[in-house]
């Protein structure tokens, strides 16, 4: 209930000042863990993202536009996009991201050498790694 009650209060902030910050937790390589946010401006379908590893000290930075509006949706689900992350050690990422619902999602994407990037957004930290680890990996082999 808690988590509603900050989500909502995020959102019509968010929407009043057009711009909305979620929380972003991803896996880099499948070993480095990713913390940051990401700034969607609702008013311009375009989103800005952050991230560092916690372990190499990597950072990542880029933007994201939506590609795909579902026709009629009440959960906020289906909205897709895409982007680039370039990061500090020199890899840039082409990412693809949906929405769970109107505050969380997921992303995936590859860099130059074929290695994956894999994040969430909208989520605890908890969750969201407990989604990385579970959720994410069945949506992934679903969709192939």
């Amino acid at each position: 209930m808690k988590r509603v009650m900050v989500l909502s209060v995020l959102f019509l902030w968010g929407l009043f000042s057009g711009c909305i910050k979620y929380p972003v937790v991803g896996s880099y390589y499948n070993k480095e863990v990713l913390i940051g946010t990401a700034d969607h401006r609702v008013f311009g379908g375009t989103s800005y993202f952050q991230v560092d590893g916690r372990s190499r000290k990597v950072h990542c930075e880029g933007d994201s536009y939506a590609t795909y509006a579902p026709l009629f949706t009440l959960s906020g689900a289906g909205y897709g996009g895409e982007g680039e992350l370039k990061c500090s050690d020199g890899i840039n990422f082409k990412v693809r991201w949906e929405s769970l619902s109107w505050g969380t999602g997921y992303g995936v994407g590859k860099d130059q050498h074929g290695d994956r990037i894999t994040f969430v957004y909208g989520m605890e930290q908890g969750e969201a790694e407990d989604f990385l680890q579970k959720g994410l990996p069945a949506i992934l082999k679903a969709s192939r």
